[in-house]
């Protein structure tokens, strides 16, 4: 088992490295959002938003501030998608 995860990781660092995929995009920002502000409150809230990139990450961080659970790579790209879909 150890060996399958480690020929995993290998083969991920591969593809990204040669291009094939983006680490940056491994997260995916829309379960996120559902999933972790979903918690708290209705999607609808940030769905039915629009903010600039700067505005995002000052609510995602205060939403932080009151115990959403986001790792920074998933802070990042949690904004980056909010800035892209609901943008101001």
């Amino acid at each position: 088992m150890k060996n399958r995860a480690a020929k995993l990781s290998v083969v991920t660092v591969v593809l990204a490295v040669s291009g094939c995929i983006d680490s940056k995009n491994t997260i995916d920002a829309a379960a996120l959002l559902e999933e972790r502000c979903g918690n708290c409150h209705s999607t609808a809230i940030p769905k039915n938003a629009r903010k600039s990139k700067r505005a995002w990450e000052e609510t995602v961080t205060r939403m932080i501030a009151k115990g959403a659970r986001l790792s920074p790579e998933e802070k990042k790209a949690l904004v980056r998608h909010l800035a892209k879909i609901y943008r101001h």
